[in-house]
């Protein structure tokens, strides 16, 4: 059951993120993608220094930094800030279909590291599922707009560079998940993030760029931060820390994120729902009992027993 929670949690953490594609087009421009990635976590820094404050979290969460301070101030520096500002600059050069459709790539990188790097090997049902899952997520998102072209493969191949990194952060981010914390990881991580790219930002004309914000844009950018940044990254590592959870399996609910955006497109885009989005969908459910399939072995008679004893 504690481990079904894990899961569920991690879920709904994507969920949240499902919006991050058209409402990040929406800011870029006028925000540089420094200043969009710095933005969004000091506002998600601030959210979870908030939750810290009130539960008096604060002191554990400085001792928590203290004895880890290398491995956060890398891991913040490396896999999320750097996949992240890779990834919005990317999207100035791509359209949000076209990184959609790269950003399910990550469930593989998670894979080959965790096999390289942790010597796990994954389970043949999955590899099936996930390959099953990635052909409806693509069935989906390409039903109705054009494939990539030359004019988006400068984007495109940076958006492959920032998804390595994303599936990095996933797999690396499990150890660190069931050392410390959840709280007071992702508070630390946004944290070093956030400072990292602040000089950047201020040099790149932060202040310049923010002043052009519309309300509408500042709307997206408040639900990007503290929603997307602040609940989501922290509902994500609670998700990991959960000791029988695999990363691999977190990093596959990235799927759901590309459904997400085509509902709200049909919803609120006008866009109509077509045969291609309805048989990519049976795809993505099928990855999943593909994935969850289990086997149910034999009942002895003890066994059978045994269940009926309360």
């Amino acid at each position: 059951m504690k481990k079904k929670f894990h899961y569920i949690i991690a879920l709904f953490a994507f969920v949240l993120w499902g919006l991050t594609f058209p409402f990040g087009k929406m800011v870029l421009p006028p925000l540089s993608s420094y200043s969009f990635v710095f933005l969004r976590s000091l506002m998600g820094f601030s959210l979870l220094f908030v939750i810290l404050a009130i539960q008096k979290e604060i002191k554990p969460w400085l001792q928590s930094l203290k004895e880890n301070f290398w491995p956060l101030f890398l891991f913040s520096l490396g896999p999320f800030a750097l996949s992240y500002t890779i990834q919005f600059y990317a999207i100035q050069y791509t359209t949000a279909i076209n990184q959609s459709i790269i950003a399910q790539t990550s469930v593989i990188w998670v894979v080959l590291i965790n096999f390289l790097v942790f010597k796990q090997k994954p389970q043949l049902k999955f590899v099936l599922g996930v390959l099953t899952g990635i052909f409806g997520v693509v069935l989906i998102i390409t039903s109705s707009s054009a494939s990539s072209s030359t004019n988006t493969l400068k984007g495109d191949l940076l958006s492959i560079i920032a998804f390595i990194c994303w599936g990095s952060y996933t797999a690396f981010s499990k150890p660190l998940a069931v050392k410390i914390k959840p709280k007071y990881l992702t508070t630390s991580v946004l944290m070093f993030g956030g400072i990292f790219l602040s000089g950047i930002s201020i040099g790149t004309g932060l202040f310049d760029q923010v002043n052009q914000l519309t309300t509408l844009q500042w709307v997206v950018l408040l639900y990007l931060g503290f929603i997307c940044t602040g609940l989501a990254y922290l509902l994500h590592m609670i998700g990991l820390s959960g000791p029988e959870v695999k990363s691999e399996y977190i990093a596959y609910f990235t799927l759901i994120m590309p459904i997400i955006s085509a509902s709200f497109s049909i919803l609120f885009l006008d866009e109509q729902f077509s045969w291609r989005i309805g048989l990519g969908t049976f795809f993505v459910f099928l990855s999943v009992i593909i994935i969850q399939y289990k086997r149910r072995k034999p009942l002895s008679q003890d066994d059978n027993a045994s269940e009926f004893q309360l």
